[in-house]
């Protein structure tokens, strides 16, 4: 009889610890939310969102083609790390999603694409989402802010190198010109 019970109450223990170390693991948090206009640090980047907006042109100067219409969203961008880099592109998403899913990014200084930012100079970009005429915007666009963990040794190559893409938060961002809801 002592030994049912100390295996029972063993396999309970064991589940009870399973069950916490599960739910430890859970990721339904919701990401936190983040302001607009504040600085964000994401890792690589510091990213201050600054405004977003519907337009017909491109920073460039360019029309959208016809039956479209721009998302452009600016922000100013800290590249953190030691070397010029380009993975800005994967820093802001919308979400939810319209559009492309991968914005076109110009600086504004010179109204030019944006290939790398060098390291600690602060830039003034425009990410740009083209999407049908037709399609709705809301009035209050949710930016959803990535970031990455820098590692000095990987556990697979042992390089250094950035790992562990997350959403860091998301922005709140009221949109200009957006169609009313």
């Amino acid at each position: 009889m002592v030994w049912l019970t100390t295996g029972i109450g063993g396999f309970l223990a064991a589940g009870l610890v399973l069950v916490m170390t599960l739910a430890s693991y859970r990721t339904d948090q919701p990401p936190p939310k983040l302001p607009l206009g504040a600085p964000i640090e994401t890792g690589e980047w510091r990213v201050v969102p600054l405004s977003a907006r519907i337009d017909t042109t491109t920073p460039d100067g360019r029309k959208v083609r016809d039956g479209e219409k721009a998302v452009v969203v600016e922000v100013e961008l800290t590249n953190r790390t030691a070397e010029s880099s380009n993975s800005f592109y994967r820093l802001l998403t919308l979400d939810p999603p319209v559009g492309e899913d991968q914005p076109d990014v110009f600086l504004l200084r010179d109204r030019e694409r944006a290939a790398e930012l060098h390291p600690d100079m602060a830039e003034r970009l425009a990410m740009v989402w083209t999407l049908p005429q037709d399609a709705a915007v809301p009035p209050v666009l949710k930016l959803a802010v990535h970031g990455r963990d820098y590692k000095r040794r990987d556990n697979l190559r042992g390089q250094s190198g950035w790992y562990h893409p997350h959403v860091v938060g998301i922005v709140d961002a009221p949109v200009q010109g957006a169609d009313p809801a």
